[in-house]
């Protein structure tokens, strides 16, 4: 995740011609996609109140020792402010095994 909005965006704004360019509010449905995989390792619920009209974007993961984490808003605020609200770092809090970062990829310097 943390090397896709590197790829794609840069300090909250999508680059030119990436996959972040259109549908932006679609794509950042990821945080659902982060929270099922904390979800599935380490186990959990997912709670939102039918009222809120911002639920999308508001809903919980209770994890089993009862704490509370906000994967959607997670992932906004990675993709906001970049590598200090990194995914990985977020999923090592949490105890998850998240591997070596990726090599950075060179960049060209005509194209993507």
């Amino acid at each position: 995740m943390d090397r896709f909005f590197d790829d794609h965006s840069a300090a909250g704004v999508p680059r030119p011609g990436g996959l972040l360019g259109t549908d932006l509010g679609a794509r950042l449905s990821l945080g659902a996609y982060t929270g099922e995989v904390i979800r599935r390792s380490v186990g959990g619920e997912w709670r939102w109140d039918d009222e809120d009209p911002e639920a999308e974007v508001n809903v919980e993961l209770v994890l089993p020792d009862g704490a509370v984490i906000w994967p959607v808003q997670r992932v906004m605020k990675s993709f906001k402010n970049g590598p200090d609200e990194g995914i990985a770092a977020f999923g090592v809090a949490l105890g998850l095994e998240v591997g070596p970062p990726p090599a950075p990829r060179r960049r060209r310097f005509f194209g993507r």
